[in-house]
């Protein structure tokens, strides 16, 4: 049985976007790589992203570039659900190294048993074509401390 793939659309980038997304999809390779794709140590690598940040650096527009500009340079990252693990953690990437934060969320549904993965700004989903709050339930969160100042 196979599975049918639905690629974003690629966006027009700048140099520096698209040197920074690249950056962003290696680093999350390497991450993948080295947690061997488990989310919980995943976010433990995460949390040092979020070091010394605040949630006033979310910003929805600069987390939809990062994203954007994510799934235009990876194949795999912008392979519907396929590339979810892959595609947030670099978005959280991408968006950090433009100088803002997103929320890293794995979810959680079944029957049959299935995770899904994606970053929220603002407190929305961020280019998800579907709310996945409504279709998994959060397991794990990992974001700026909230209350906390640099």
């Amino acid at each position: 049985m196979s599975t049918p793939i639905v690629l974003e659309t690629p966006v027009a980038l700048s140099v520096a976007e698209r040197v920074r997304a690249l950056v962003a999809v290696g680093a999350a390779r390497l991450v993948l790589t080295a947690t061997r794709a488990r989310p919980a140590r995943i976010g433990a690598i995460l949390r040092v992203l979020y070091a010394g940040t605040h949630p006033d650096l979310e910003s929805r527009e600069c987390a939809l570039r990062a994203r954007a500009s994510v799934v235009t340079v990876s194949l795999r990252a912008a392979s519907g659900g396929h590339g979810c693990l892959l595609r947030s953690v670099a978005t959280v990437i991408a968006a950090r190294l433009a100088g803002c934060v997103v929320v890293w969320r794995v979810g959680a549904a079944s029957p049959p048993p299935t995770l899904h993965a994606w970053v929220e700004a603002s407190g929305e989903p961020v280019g998800e074509p579907v709310d996945p709050r409504l279709l998994y339930r959060p397991l794990i969160t990992i974001g700026p401390a909230r209350g906390s100042r640099p």
